[in-house]
């Protein structure tokens, strides 16, 4: 049985010529136990049979458009400028709600007027499944260094109304960006959700590994934006990729650290490296 509630959800689905993907993640989302909330699909004009697809949904609360766009922060905020929901979860084609109780189970939350609620968010590799949390209390440090997951965060749309959509001049970076914009430069309010709220799909633009390079330029160009008085130099650039790579680093052996083999190894490493150094630390007679 549905519960009723004052915070309405309005959860916005993207996609171009991922029809197998649409179906995954509109199935994900119609199947939810909860109801009392909007769903939007941003179809790019697709000829791949999604628009076909479109057609079959029949639910109320439903909106779907299919036209041209200009990229992915375009399509996006054509969803925004639809939305009639307090509370915003960017879900898009591939990505899946964790199981059919997530939006029923995150009702509690919404009602405490936090500007933006992050849960937890399973990504779907091929090595296996990879939990990632977001930290309970947000730092600068992380919102520099990381990004705050879409698919398994929701945002007041209030925020779009007072800080702007998102800019469509970075063409991967943008929801990152608005994170820093809010959270960093606007001391928003930030609540970490104890729940997996979806499955990421890692086939997406900002994880393919080709697009790392314009990534990072694209995040450079955002700090040189926001911060154009002291990140301004050379310096700064080569002290943000240190930071970046570092925490690569950092989560590589997280990572690491989930497999009792490669854990084994990297202790005998280092068992072995402090072993040596203390031998050839010993001084001569």
């Amino acid at each position: 049985m549905s519960v009723k509630s004052s915070n309405k959800i309005s959860i916005i689905t993207i996609n171009y010529n991922n029809v197998y993907g649409l179906k995954l993640t509109a199935e994900s989302v119609l199947n939810q136990t909860f109801s009392n909330f909007e769903y939007i699909i941003i179809d790019g004009d697709s000829n791949d049979g999604s628009k076909a697809y479109l057609q079959t949904i029949t639910r109320d609360n439903f909106i779907c458009i299919s036209e041209p766009d200009s990229g992915i922060y375009n399509a996006m905020n054509k969803g925004i400028e639809k939305a009639s929901g307090d509370y915003l979860l960017f879900l898009n084609s591939g990505d899946v709600l964790e199981n059919d109780n997530v939006i029923e189970t995150i009702q509690p939350y919404l009602e405490q007027d936090i500007s933006v609620l992050s849960g937890n968010i399973i990504f779907n590799e091929n090595s296996g499944k990879r939990l990632r949390e977001h930290p309970n209390k947000m730092t600068f440090s992380y919102l520099v260094g990381n990004a705050i997951s879409h698919p398994s965060t929701f945002i007041k749309k209030s925020l779009f109304v007072k800080y702007g959509n998102y800019s469509e001049e970075y063409k991967i970076v943008s929801d990152w960006a608005f994170f820093l914009k809010v959270l960093g430069l606007n001391n928003e309010s930030y609540k970490k959700i104890p729940e997996v709220i979806s499955i990421f799909d890692t086939k997406g633009v900002s994880t393919n590994s080709d697009n790392l390079k314009s990534i990072y330029a694209e995040r450079q160009l955002v700090l040189k934006t926001f911060f154009p008085r002291i990140f301004n130099n050379d310096g700064d650039t080569l002290i943000f990729n240190h930071f970046i790579h570092q925490n690569k680093r950092f989560r590589m052996l997280k990572e690491i650290e989930n497999y009792s083999f490669f854990r084994k190894v990297t202790t005998l490493k280092l068992k072995l490296i402090l072993w040596f150094a203390k031998l050839f630390s010993k001084p001569s007679k």
